[in-house]
């Protein structure tokens, strides 16, 4: 028998085949270890990574909660401020009898019997504004304070144009009253808070922004007037319009609406106007309004294309009274306003605005476009009492 038969073939390889075949297994084995140490690795990043995003959404619903708690004690703390000045107001309706002084605000003799709206005191005296509409032709005003205190409102003086109107009330004891506000310092999107006594509901608070500013009512109310979404209906006419200061910033007037309730569009008078209304009333008995003797009308498309304005970049003369300010001035048809006063003119709307409160016997420079050509002119208004 051939020995070498009966031999293992491995017998004759040499040690370092076995050597190379021990070490393979051992990269084999670390190869696998350093792989699943790796998938180890990135499950346990996943893992971190998954407790890091919920923890990071659990802090963004707390951020989101604390900045609604913020919000909501803004609102809370604005309300409170203010809430006190507002008054329920009561006008007797001309028909009915003077000796009637039901205050059941809820009763619906009561609701047949007086005009139901709102109004603010604006000064520890005890002046109160409210809206023309609102007292219009009535025997007699009843208010009734937020403390459930009921007094008679006198002295009334009205300003049926810009729908404002201001009466008193006396008490022995103090009168809380309003911070008048400033509304020109208002921009779209500013939160404001409406109060008064919508269908009799004395002490409503709604919230909204301001939608808008600069609108025109004119077959209602003269004058430039906020939009706002907050909440108003029948009975907050004369009710005041803040901001988070607390502050006045308007008052509330009218809506917008196709069935008579609140459809998200509502209009203050801004309280710069209320201001200077209430102090011609005042001082006054009525209001004293500057004129110039010419009408405008907005710029067309043509002509601002033509002398290169925006469309609101100025307004149009269209009509001049003979022997007006206006025609004394040198001012003529077809020209295009851009400044009075130093101010600038956008709208017809805008030079109501600014004439009317111009002090009279005192000239204003006006800067406009004549064929092409800016001039300068100097007009002096006088004064048209209503």
């Amino acid at each position: 028998m051939n020995s070498c038969s009966s031999k293992s073939p491995t017998m004759n390889l040499p040690v370092s085949f076995f050597r190379t075949r021990a070490d393979r297994r051992t990269q084999c084995v670390a190869r696998r270890m350093s792989i699943c140490r790796s998938l180890l690795a990135i499950g346990l990043a996943v893992l971190a990574n998954h407790s890091h995003c919920v923890s990071q959404e659990i802090d963004i619903n707390e951020f989101a909660k604390t900045q609604a708690k913020n919000l909501s004690i803004a609102f809370q703390n604005a309300s409170s401020k203010a809430m006190k000045s507002v008054v329920t107001v009561l006008a007797k309706r001309a028909d009915v009898d003077s000796t009637l002084d039901e205050l059941d605000l809820l009763d619906t003799n009561s609701a047949r019997n007086f005009n139901i709206g709102s109004g603010v005191i604006i000064n520890e005296s005890g002046l109160c504004v409210t809206n023309n509409h609102v007292i219009k032709d009535s025997k007699g005003i009843r208010v009734r304070l937020g403390d459930g205190r009921e007094l008679s409102g006198t002295d009334l003086r009205t300003d049926p144009s810009s729908d404002l109107a201001t009466f008193r009330i006396e008490s022995d004891s103090t009168l809380p009253f309003v911070t008048m506000g400033n509304s020109d310092r208002l921009g779209v999107g500013d939160w404001v808070i409406a109060i008064g006594s919508p269908f009799a509901l004395e002490q409503t608070v709604s919230v909204g922004i301001i939608s808008s500013k600069g609108r025109a009512l004119n077959r209602m109310v003269e004058g430039q007037l906020l939009q706002t979404d907050a909440a108003i209906n029948p009975g907050n006419s004369g009710g005041a319009l803040i901001d988070l200061e607390g502050e006045l910033v308007g008052i509330n007037t009218a809506i917008m609406t196709t069935n008579g309730a609140f459809q998200g569009v509502g209009f203050a008078i801004p309280s710069a106007r209320v201001k200077w209304i209430t102090s011609e009333l005042v001082e006054y008995g009525k209001v004293r309004r500057a004129k110039v003797g010419l009408r405008v009308e907005r710029l067309t498309q043509t002509l601002a294309d033509e002398l290169r304005l925006p469309v609101r970049g100025g307004v149009l003369v269209t009509r001049i009274t003979a022997d007006g300010p206006a025609q004394k001035a040198g001012l003529e048809i077809d020209d295009v306003i851009l400044e009075i006063a130093q101010q600038q003119v956008f709208t017809p709307e805008d030079f109501r605005g600014v004439v009317e409160q111009l002090p009279a016997d005192k000239s204003y420079s006006v800067k406009l476009i004549r064929d092409s050509e800016h001039i300068t002119l100097e007009i002096t208004p006088v004064i048209s009492e209503s």
